[in-house]
């Protein structure tokens, strides 16, 4: 994303260079090695930590550099572009970082984000369940209860991105004997390295393999009084857009990487009657169309970046999901593209295409999924009221 750079701030260029230098030179040599071993990016996370990446989004009175969405966006694309798994998993992080903002207390906003600032701390977003969703008061199923001045929790989470490099995990339950979500849902802060916390080694799939996305179980986890993060039910109706934000981002840079890829391919590489690829017009066309997806996902996003902190919530609903739809889509269609230009060696793993496409391929369904998406974009287009105006 470079297109609103203008718009930028001098402090913003700075960290947008940082994020840049970091995926090029270290990040990007990485990728293959980090997506084979299906392993956490520790030491992408310890460059991220060095720079005072890691403290984007921490507002600067808890000594963060308190970026805006725009910059946000930005930074975040030039991280996913050099691996997708750590700018996913970043961008969780980063939503811990908002929420904490929204509904912590000063003191544990001073204790959270200055372990952030200076000790490198990383934050996971413990929610999901399997088939369910925090919705609904029966979708909850993780329970929380009082022990003797202490808390327990008890329950299964999956999807669980950074499950073994966090050094908290914020997670939602339900409070026992509560009767709705309002007086129930609770959520906590816990440290990874409590005990009783079990992590599910079944995190086996296409893409996004560095993400560590475990399940994770909780048997009776303590929880101290102080890790109770807000009052019952204080989530609800908070902006989350944070995710879907941080989403859209994630695969433009996934995107360009696929599209940069293969415009240095062609440029360098000949077809079988000797002819550079890159002066057939078959492939000219094809650099053509792959550049214009680029440029309206890249346009949705920065008008997302730009505009989120000045949208009523159905405004922002509709431009978010449009981002995140083309935005993921494009991922998908430039790697694909890039593989038909490069023919069978496209396939090959010593070329990142393919991996580049099973990254993409995660977008599609992680939530809002893409049909989702166009419902709730079609639904406003019409002057219907969305269903849903969550960012899940």
């Amino acid at each position: 994303m470079n297109s609103s750079t203008a718009a930028l701030s001098a402090e913003s260029q700075k960290w947008i260079d940082i994020a840049d230098s970091l995926a090029q030179e270290k990040f990007a040599p990485r990728a293959k090695e980090i997506d084979e071993e299906s392993r956490f990016p520790a030491e992408n996370y310890q460059d991220l930590a060095d720079a005072g990446l890691l403290a984007l989004m921490v507002p600067r009175e808890f000594g963060g550099i308190g970026a805006d969405s725009l910059t946000y966006v930005t930074v975040l694309s030039k991280i996913a572009k050099g691996c997708a798994s750590t700018g996913l998993t970043f961008n969780m992080h980063s939503a811990v970082v908002d929420f904490l903002g929204q509904i912590a207390s000063k003191e544990q906003m001073e204790r959270y984000f200055s372990e952030v600032v200076n000790d490198g701390a990383i934050f996971a977003s413990i929610t999901s369940e399997p088939g369910s969703s925090f919705r609904d008061k029966l979708a909850v199923r993780t329970a929380i209860r009082e022990d003797n001045g202490l808390y327990r929790l008890h329950g299964k989470k999956h999807f669980c991105s950074l499950s073994t490099g966090a050094t908290y995990y914020f997670t939602w339950s339900y409070l026992d004997g509560a009767e709705t979500l309002q007086e129930g849902l609770l959520n906590v802060m816990i440290p990874s390295a409590r005990e009783n916390i079990e992590i599910l080694d079944d995190w086996h799939t296409i893409g996004m393999r560095g993400t560590a996305s475990n399940s994770l179980m909780f048997h009776d986890v303590a929880v101290m009084p102080d890790e109770i993060i807000g009052e019952p039910g204080s989530i609800l109706g908070k902006d989350m857009s944070m995710w879907s934000l941080g989403y859209t981002a994630v695969y433009i840079g996934i995107a360009e990487a696929a599209y940069q890829f293969t415009v240095d391919y062609v440029k360098k590489t000949k077809s079988g009657m000797g002819v550079p690829l890159g002066e057939l017009d078959r492939t000219q066309r094809q650099i053509g169309e792959m550049a214009m997806l680029l440029e309206n996902a890249r346009r949705a996003a920065e008008k997302l970046g730009a505009l989120r902190g000045n949208l009523g919530k159905m405004e922002l609903t509709f431009i978010l999901n449009q981002a995140k739809y083309l935005a993921t889509e494009a991922a998908k269609e430039l790697a694909e593209q890039g593989i038909r230009l490069c023919g069978g060696r496209g396939l090959h793993r010593s070329l990142p295409l393919e991996r580049h496409l099973r990254d993409a391929v995660a977008g599609i369904v992680m939530p809002p999924a893409n049909d989702r998406c166009l419902e709730t974009i079609g639904q406003i287009a019409l002057g219907r009221e969305a269903k849903t105006l969550d960012f899940q």
